[in-house]
């Protein structure tokens, strides 16, 4: 979901995908950057420049995969303050 969300703007260059990202291994963003080219979800162009400058965006199948994350993101957003209620309430009940 969040790689999906990082291009909706413009493609992106693997290393500005990682910084959008944060916390994520490059063998990690990886293997899910080839998952979604492999369903189709997004196209991967490889400028050989010199640098080589390797790019990703989204296909149309990743613009709508988008349209129906959006809704959710801004959901689970708008419910973080019941989230961290609900986990605050848990850790009392469950501390020794």
């Amino acid at each position: 979901m969040i790689i999906i969300l990082a291009l909706e703007d413009e493609p992106k260059r693997f290393g500005e995908l990682k910084r959008c990202i944060g916390d994520v291994t490059q063998r990690v963003l990886t293997e899910n950057l080839r998952g979604l080219q492999r369903d189709g979800y997004l196209t991967r162009t490889v400028d050989p420049g010199p640098p080589v400058a390797v790019s990703y965006a989204l296909t149309p199948l990743g613009r709508s995969l988008l349209e129906l994350l959006k809704p959710l993101v801004y959901w689970s957003h708008e419910q973080m303050d019941e989230v961290k209620s609900a986990r605050m309430e848990y850790e009392r009940a469950h501390t020794d």
